[in-house]
């Protein structure tokens, strides 16, 4: 299954990001200096989990949470997703054994993520 998220970085600020993250994420993106890339990094953050929750199949009648998706990164800094509530009870029943892999790009103005689970 195959979920796919684009956004206008405009869109976002960090009043969103309250809503939508997590304290590791809000923590994540605090550290960056440039409010450009805040907001990038912000509507990357919205554009990972929109694709996670189409690649599970979770629509808004789901009651899903954005924050039952936490984006992270390892040490390499390659971003993966640990997932929560609803999102982890979906993958569980109908992807048990099955991993979701992420990617994420952006210009100045779009992000674009894609969330694969194979």
């Amino acid at each position: 299954m195959i979920g796919i998220d684009i956004a206008k970085v405009d869109r976002f600020d960090e009043p969103l990001l309250n809503k939508i993250a997590l304290p590791n994420e809000i923590k994540y993106i605090n550290k960056t200096s440039s409010q450009k890339l805040v907001k990038q990094k912000i509507a990357s953050l919205f554009s990972i989990k929109e694709a996670v929750m189409k690649a599970l199949g979770l629509g808004k009648e789901s009651e899903v949470s954005f924050k039952d998706i936490e984006l992270l990164h390892d040490e390499s800094g390659k971003p993966y997703v640990n997932l929560y509530g609803k999102a982890l009870e979906q993958k569980e029943k109908l992807y048990r054994n099955k991993s979701i892999e992420i990617s994420i790009s952006h210009e100045s103005d779009v992000v674009v993520a894609v969330a694969i689970i194979i």
